[in-house]
């Protein structure tokens, strides 16, 4: 080992502590070695206080002096840093190894001592109780395994192209009402699925609405065969169809039966989303608000609507429940506020002179209790739900 010469040191006639500056005692000296003072005289290291303070034998000879030179001179037979390391290591881990104990075979670690039980990979899974998934990577391919996004979390909601994710799965992102190439309808946010054969380009795309409270909105379908896509397929469904009086189907969109409530001899006046809105009325839940009034015999008022439907069909005549023939012939009138008035007649049949049976009205007519007048009406349009909370950005 060197010697050590790093630094001064201060020294006093008759004291036996050495004072340095800049030394490092501690690190590089140990009791029993050289101090060789500023006086030529050699000394034995009786004490490493610190860094900076030793104690020599016998005390100190010379003059007093300060800043001066010295040297301490390693004189036991042992390598100091090889038996310093040693020290640490058995003070670090020599209770850690005694722990272990006799495995029975010191190439394999058991369970029990920390190990994995195995010589091999297999092994090891075996021992620790990992099934097959734990050698499969999270991916999109065959033999991954997805993450949560990948089964159906959203993650964010980017205005991004419809069509740039088309890999199969459900895609992790939510898409506003401004990405490029979205199906319309509802609110303008949508999820989608995608079913990809192989991995070719060829797929089948299912839209999802982020829906209205209280509607289920609307699923599309699209397929795209070699880069062409189909238009948007609109599937129908118990959420976006009603039956009339008669059975038939009919979109959903808001949509009022006007009936004897309280004894309508109908058990499906209230089916799927229909509740009461008035004694004379049901309302579905794209018509909450309306309230239906009997003003007369056949004679119901409609408030709480813009009015009837713009487009499409706005009332249908009472029919019979088999489908068969029309209980009566419903009128309707619209006031500048939205406030419908619909008025129900019975069927009067009169002979034309060439012979033919024509159709008429006749006497007013409170809805039969078998049946209701199906009124389809325009509502104000509910505030656009927020998408929901972002969870990662890109």
């Amino acid at each position: 080992m060197a010697w050590l010469r790093a630094g001064t040191v201060a020294v006093t006639n008759g004291s036996t502590t050495v004072t340095g500056t800049g030394t490092g005692f501690a690190a590089n000296t140990r009791v029993g070695d050289a101090f060789i003072g500023p006086d030529g005289r050699q000394y034995e290291l009786a004490n490493v206080a610190s860094d900076t303070v030793i104690s020599i034998l016998p005390a100190y000879q010379g003059a007093t002096a300060s800043g001066a030179s010295y040297a301490i001179m390693p004189v036991r037979g042992y390598q100091k840093g090889l038996a310093d390391q040693v020290r640490d290591w058995v003070n670090t881990y020599g209770a850690k190894m005694a722990a272990l104990g006799t495995t029975g075979n010191y190439d394999i670690l058991p369970i029990a001592k920390g190990g994995t039980g195995g010589a091999s990979q297999a092994d090891a899974r075996s021992g620790l109780g990992l099934g097959n998934s734990a050698i499969a990577n999270i991916g999109y391919e065959t033999g991954n395994v997805a993450d949560a996004y990948a089964a159906g979390r959203t993650k964010t909601s980017i205005v991004q192209s419809w069509y740039t994710n088309a890999v199969h799965g459900v895609d992790p992102n939510l898409y506003p009402p401004t990405s490029p190439g979205l199906p319309t309808g509802g609110t303008g946010y949508w999820y989608k699925q995608i079913f990809r054969h192989s991995d070719s380009s060829n797929r089948l795309t299912i839209a999802w609405p982020y829906g209205l409270a209280g509607s289920s909105g609307t699923v599309k379908f699209q397929s795209i065969y070699d880069g062409a896509a189909t238009p948007w397929i609109e599937l129908y469904h118990t959420g976006n169809t009603t039956r009339g009086s008669g059975g038939v189907l009919s979109a959903a969109s808001p949509i009022l039966r006007i009936a004897n409530v309280a004894d309508s001899q109908r058990r499906d006046l209230d089916e799927q989303t229909f509740e009461p809105a008035g004694e004379w009325g049901m309302a579905n839940s794209e018509a909450r608000g309306v309230s239906v009034e009997r003003l007369g015999v056949g004679e119901y008022r409609v408030t709480g609507s813009l009015g009837l439907a713009l487009e499409g069909w706005r009332t249908q005549d009472p029919c019979s429940p088999d489908g068969g023939g029309t209980l009566g012939i419903t009128e309707s009138e619209q006031d500048a506020d939205g406030t419908v008035t619909i008025r129900l007649f019975k069927q009067r049949w009169t002979l034309s002179e060439d012979g033919e049976m024509i159709p008429g009205r006749g006497a007013p007519l409170d809805v039969p209790l078998n049946s209701w007048i199906d009124v389809r009406l325009e509502m104000p349009q509910p505030e656009t739900p927020p998408p929901p909370a972002t969870l990662e950005t890109e």
